[in-house]
């Protein structure tokens, strides 16, 4: 997520200042940087827990557009966290996936 509304009621605040970024994408730069030192040391849960990770950034993401209810900054919190380590699992997933493919091929290709 590169582009943050940056809204101060949807930030955290440290020292009386808001955060730059909302709690939702705070979680998410805190959930890449995880997603990719958990990868390091569990790389078999990648393939698996990353779809099931982005499912409550999605439901929480989607309910409070569709205004059905609020959401807090903790929630926005845990859910971008859980789902910017799921959004590193799946990129790591799909380039291994495409590295696999790729190398087989080239090696059954002949020059």
């Amino acid at each position: 997520m590169f582009a943050c509304h940056r809204r101060p009621d949807r930030s955290f605040f440290w020292q009386g200042k808001p955060f730059p970024v909302c709690a939702r994408c705070t979680g998410l730069y805190l959930g890449y940087g995880s997603g990719i030192v958990l990868a390091l040391f569990f790389w078999s849960w990648v393939s698996y827990a990353a779809i099931l990770l982005l499912i409550p950034l999605i439901v929480d993401s989607l309910t409070q557009s569709w205004q059905w209810r609020t959401s807090t900054n903790p929630l926005r919190f845990i859910t971008g966290l859980l789902g910017g380590i799921g959004i590193i699992g799946f990129t790591l997933a799909l380039a291994y996936s495409a590295t696999v493919y790729l190398q087989s091929y080239f090696s059954s290709t002949s020059y």
